[in-house]
This record gives C-alpha cells, sequence and structure tokens, in this order.
C-alpha cells in the first residue's frame, strides 16, 4: 500500500501517527514510500471506508378506521 505522507509508530509501536504528532517516535514509511497490507491493516492506514450504521425504522403509526354508523338507531322523530 502507499503512503501519502511520512507516518511514524508510537514508542510501543502499537498505532502509527503521522509526522508531527508528539507521540511520534519511529518512522514507518517515507512520503512515497509502501508498507505491506498486514502492516497497513495492522495499524489502522487502510482507506476502506467503515459502514454507516443502519438508521433506526420510523415508528409505524397505527391508523384508526372511522366507527361505522349505527344502523340499529331509528329515524328521529319529526315534530
Amino acid at each position: 500500500m502507499k503512503i501519502s505522507q511520512r507516518m511514524y509508530l508510537t514508542e510501543d509501536k502499537s498505532r502509527a501517527v503521522p509526522e508531527g504528532d508528539p507521540e511520534a517516535r519511529h518512522l514507518l514509511c517515507a512520503a512515497g514510500g509502501e508498507v505491506s497490507r498486514a502492516d497497513a491493516e495492522r495499524y489502522g492506514l487502510l482507506d476502506e471506508p467503515k459502514p454507516e450504521p443502519e438508521p433506526e425504522p420510523e415508528p409505524v403509526e397505527e391508523k384508526v378506521a372511522p366507527a361505522p354508523a349505527n344502523k340499529a338507531r331509528g329515524r328521529a322523530a319529526n315534530k
């Protein structure tokens, strides 16, 4: 994998940091250099996008049907 900027390892060699980082101690690779895919994976240098979490589904509102007409009720008296 090609590296675009100087990358350094921290003192314990557990992370890769860019040039200028206060924790930079050991040169991993110069700008334009290459590192193996295994090292790129180990130090988190891959540019692969991380999958975005799926959005939560919106709550479904229950539809209320209108009340049916009361056919048992008789007609009003006409006075």
